[in-house]
């Protein structure tokens, strides 16, 4: 047993030597002489100065780790907020591409279904766009090498004839009817039986 406690002493002694305080900070010994001496050339005053300039810095480093935790947990919630927008804006997308029928239907009511136009004149020599600028129900549409002016907007056949006659009488020879469906002209033989039942 004493043989024992001796080996492990000495194992111990062997194991102290080798950790001298040369090799703890892991120096050589050339390296170790040159701080010792740098050690012993500070006054107490540059001691002092380097002990507070690390605890400073010791400081300054906690401050801005938790800045940087600070600023790591701003930009999670902004990568958050981004994805959540992003499906948002994928939602919305899809929504729209699956019905630009009704987007079309709430911008303009008149831009769907049959709907039932007096057009005043195809002209090619007179310009009176100058005339709709408050908004009326004349709209003009280039189309067909023409300039032609449609006034008044009619879901009833019956209505757009009587006006087209009005406007007959007061001078305007050339006004007729011109259907249009889901905001495109079509001929009136293709919505005539539809407006009329």
């Amino acid at each position: 047993m004493n043989f024992e406690k001796l080996y492990v002493l000495l194992f111990l002694g062997l194991v102290l030597v080798s950790c001298s305080p040369k090799t703890l900070g892991g120096l050589s010994k050339e390296e170790y002489a040159s701080w010792k001496q740098k050690k012993k050339e500070l006054s107490p005053a540059d001691y002092k100065n380097l002990v507070e300039e690390k605890e400073q810095l010791e400081e300054d480093n906690r401050s801005l780790a938790e800045k940087e935790a600070y600023l790591n947990q701003l930009v999670a919630e902004k990568n958050d907020e981004i994805s959540r927008m992003s499906e948002q804006v994928l939602r919305l997308r899809s929504a729209q591409a699956a019905a630009p029928v009704e987007a079309n239907a709430e911008t303009n009511p008149w831009d769907h279904g049959v709907v039932f136009r007096v057009q005043l004149a195809a002209l090619d020599d007179y310009d009176l766009r100058d005339l709709t600028e408050n908004g009326s129900d004349l709209k003009i549409v280039d189309e067909d090498g023409y300039i032609k002016y449609v006034l008044g907007q009619f879901r009833d056949y019956e209505m757009a004839d009587t006006f087209k006659k009005k406007l007959r009488k007061i001078g305007v020879k050339e006004a007729w009817i011109v259907p249009y469906k889901d905001g495109e002209r079509v001929p009136l033989k293709e919505v005539l039986t539809e407006a009329i039942d």
